[in-house]
């Protein structure tokens, strides 16, 4: 078991000497490494740093700087003109460099995720296993995670990303199995700032102060929640359908999550939430700009996942399914007429589409 714990940032990451503590702490030093990829923006510190954690705690920390990325993506050009810098998705680098490392998990954390907890990685090693879990499922298709967060004032909150449209009708009729579960994701949570919608932020601000449950849980096939790129931890045999598109606002994680939880279903996998818990200690957001960079995905994930739940899978592998779920998706977009997918919406929902098929490319350019 390989684990590798990545990130992309415009700082110095200091934070990560917290993680490679805990790593040794727990005596998983022999299979952990650190992939951080950097930015235009990324002071040049951020690479000498990154030397000096691994000379001092004999660990791999690997930075990988504007340059290094250019390199590597030499052998990927499709990929190499298609992410632009200056933006988070540079962490999709980190995930390639560390799938072709052979790492087993990728663990993917912020720059702003301070560790939380005792034995970080310990608590995603789970991932690929077949253990017992408790999933939940529920009528509605859709189920609130963050109702497993106490806020501090006893507010109800959604994760970002969560159906507008599926706010409105309380889920009350949640169906709870302990049964044997492959988790391909493993979503940890936070304590503090949590990921929520701007709007949400705007008009009245979180503060988690505890996960209320003692163990994670599933979501049963059928059952609906997002899962971000931060504090997640995905299986290398989900990598090849897991893209985080540029140009889509803030939702490149989110609807990525549905894709991979629709492919889950058809494979006889899962997602899992709980533990790990980081305390995220959020870096300066215009909330406004937030709300607008949130406005498409907001309107649109509704439709989204109704689309993907009416597509019918075959193929068994997730980078086969990944491309037989966009070929029919962008079938059905094609379909619909303007006034039901104005141009705008129509244009959004192909850069999606788009972005994937790279994607799918850029994992078989890795298999040859």
């Amino acid at each position: 078991m390989k684990v590798t714990i990545t990130t992309t940032t415009i700082h110095v990451p200091h934070l990560i000497e917290d993680y490679i503590k805990d790593v040794i702490r727990f005596g998983r030093q022999d299979y952990v490494d650190f992939v951080i990829t950097g930015d235009r923006k990324t002071p040049a510190e951020a690479k000498e740093y990154c030397a000096a954690l691994e000379a001092k705690y004999k660990i791999p920390v690997l930075f990988m700087d504007v340059e290094d990325q250019n390199a590597y993506l030499d052998r990927f050009p499709l990929l190499k003109g298609y992410l632009p810098w200056n933006c988070i998705q540079r962490r999709q680098v980190a995930i390639l460099k560390a799938y072709e490392q052979g790492a087993d998990i990728i663990v993917l954390i912020d720059d702003d995720n301070y560790i939380a907890c005792e034995d970080y990685v310990g608590k995603h090693l789970s991932l690929g296993s077949r253990v017992e879990m408790e999933t939940v499922s529920s009528p509605t298709g859709w189920y609130n995670v963050c109702d497993d967060l106490e806020e501090r004032q006893g507010r109800k909150f959604y994760p970002r990303g969560y159906s507008w449209a599926d706010r409105i009708e309380e889920v009350t009729d949640v169906r709870r199995e302990v049964k044997s579960v492959r988790a391909v994701v493993n979503a940890g949570f936070w304590l503090g700032d949590p990921d929520i919608d701007a709007v949400t932020r705007l008009a009245a601000p979180i503060d988690v102060v505890a996960y209320r449950r003692k163990d994670n849980y599933a979501l049963a096939p059928g059952t609906y929640a997002p899962f971000n790129s931060q504090n997640t931890a995905i299986h290398r045999d989900m990598v090849p359908a897991y893209f985080l598109v540029p140009d889509i606002g803030r939702f490149d994680d989110i609807w990525s999550s549905y894709i991979v939880e629709r492919i889950a279903w058809r494979m006889g996998d899962a997602v899992s939430y709980g533990e790990p818990l980081v305390r995220q200690n959020r870096n300066d957001h215009d909330l406004w700009v937030d709300a607008w960079a949130e406005e498409m995905g907001t309107k649109m994930t509704t439709d989204f996942c109704r689309w993907l739940r009416g597509i019918e899978l075959t193929k068994d592998s997730y980078l086969a399914c990944g491309e037989e779920l966009m070929d029919k998706l962008k079938a059905l977009v094609d379909t619909l007429p303007n006034a039901a997918l104005p141009a705008r919406n129509r244009a959004y929902v192909n850069q999606v589409i788009d972005g994937h098929r790279v994607w799918f490319e850029t994992m078989k350019t890795l298999a040859r």
